[in-house]
């Protein structure tokens, strides 16, 4: 029947986000299998999801003796109610969805009494962390081998800190775009923040880009990825390869775009690749890599759709393909560009 379908699915999906969550990484073998679960139906990725963020309610929540003794009595009880010919693999992920189901309902009302805080041990045991800086000039890139092995490229005008521990590599984005091509270790996630989110790789590959509005854009090039908003409310969402996000500082993770991966990455080999975007867009990529100094006589001429693939160090190149459209007239005044609508062509 339906309902037993959609029961088994969150079962299965339960089981994931558990070990997803848990402070290691997946195993090559296991990864696989976790994709083809995916592909299998997309309302398994729905599923995974939703148990992720049920799961991160859970992580905000523990360290509170009330919210644990709520925990640990929901488990109980249904332990006691255990179904008869359930596979016994599965019964510890039901009990704990429906211990996540319980304090997903009180929450909010024990958010309220501890004012939003959550506990902290302070006993817990300091991991030390090598700490180093790296970074590139506008028009730059450049390949940094990390020492576990993993690759990290970065784009032009990017900063990035890195510290790597003995339970965990962690990556902070402070500004720019930035490729990881992440080496396996399991007993070690690897961990990017960038704009209030969290980017944790399941053992992937994965461009992580900081706008300068805040936004936060993840492409999956291969694998699987995690998100996770540092702070309000708890979230978490799984990506795969081909799939895009634009992160919102404090807000979930929307629903995943797909996109050609090898355009998304094309910084790579010095190429932008545009299909179908905004001119006004366009010219702020541009921007990213020179001191390119544009305006538009009419606002709406932003809103003109460019194709095609560009050397981002050549803005000669870019406005003389410009011209070419006929759409618009290229207009030097001073050491700035002014662009207008061409003849006929007011109205973009």
């Amino acid at each position: 029947m339906p309902a037993d379908r959609d029961m088994n699915i969150f079962d299965t999906a339960s089981v994931w986000a558990e070990r997803l969550l848990a402070e290691r990484a997946l195993d090559a073998a296991a990864e696989a299998e976790l994709e083809a679960w995916l592909q299998a139906d997309p309302q398994h990725q729905a599923a995974l999801n939703a148990c992720l963020e049920l799961e991160g309610m859970i992580d905000a929540a523990h360290g509170s003796d009330w919210a644990d003794g709520l925990i640990a009595a929901t488990e109980a009880e249904l332990a006691a109610e255990e179904a008869p010919g359930r596979p016994a693999w599965i019964v510890p992920a039901v009990i704990g969805m429906a211990a996540m189901l319980a304090l997903a309902i009180a929450l909010p009302v024990w958010t309220g009494m501890l004012g939003g805080d959550r506990a902290t041990d302070s006993d817990a045991p300091v991991q030390l962390a090598a700490l180093e800086t790296f970074s590139t000039a506008r028009g730059d890139r450049q390949e940094i081998a990390l020492p576990d092995g993993s690759v990290m490229t970065l784009n032009t005008g990017s900063r990035v800190t890195t510290a790597f521990a003995a339970d965990e590599r962690r990556v902070v984005l402070e500004a720019g775009e930035a490729l990881f091509e992440v080496s396996h270790d399991p007993s070690r996630p690897f961990i990017v923040e960038a704009g209030g989110h969290e980017v944790r790789a399941v053992g992937t590959a994965f461009n992580v880009y900081s706008r300068d509005d805040g936004r936060t854009v993840v492409t999956v090039v291969e694998g699987l990825v995690q998100t996770r908003v540092e702070s309000g409310p708890a979230s978490a969402a799984l990506l795969r390869a081909g799939d895009q996000v634009e992160l919102v500082p404090g807000e979930p993770a929307p629903e995943p775009a797909r996109v050609d991966v090898v355009a998304a990455t094309a910084w790579r080999q010095g190429r932008l690749v545009f299909d179908g975007r905004r001119l006004s867009e366009v010219v702020s990529e541009f921007r990213r890599y020179n001191d390119l100094d544009i305006a538009f006589a009419d606002g709406q001429l932003g809103e003109l759709q460019i194709s095609g693939s560009f050397d981002p160090s050549d803005s000669e190149a870019f406005l003389a393909a410009l011209s070419a459209t006929e759409s618009v007239r290229i207009e030097r005044v001073g050491d700035g560009i002014r662009i207008h609508a061409s003849e006929g062509n007011i109205q973009p």
